[in-house]
């Protein structure tokens, strides 16, 4: 399983929606259980998962898997 795939998957279960019907691309205001509390639990969830830790300045930035998966890319090639 690619990156992208296990940051989907973690965040479908988190907001407890089938994996399927969770779009990569798709930004947290257009998916309805996405609030402003369950991003902190994907925020601690991905950071523990991929250990990781997400710099401040970029967390308004992290609002979708992709952009997730590109940032813990990022985070990890440093």
């Amino acid at each position: 399983m690619d990156l992208k795939e296990q940051v989907r998957a973690i965040i479908a279960e988190i907001l407890e929606i089938p994996v399927e019907s969770l779009d990569c691309d798709a930004e947290m205001d257009q998916i309805e259980q996405w609030d402003s509390i369950h991003n902190v639990s994907i925020l601690a969830a991905l950071e523990e998962k991929f250990d990781v830790m997400f710099p401040e300045d970029d967390l308004f930035d992290l609002i979708s898997v992709s952009t997730f998966a590109d940032e813990i890319s990022k985070l990890k090639a440093q």
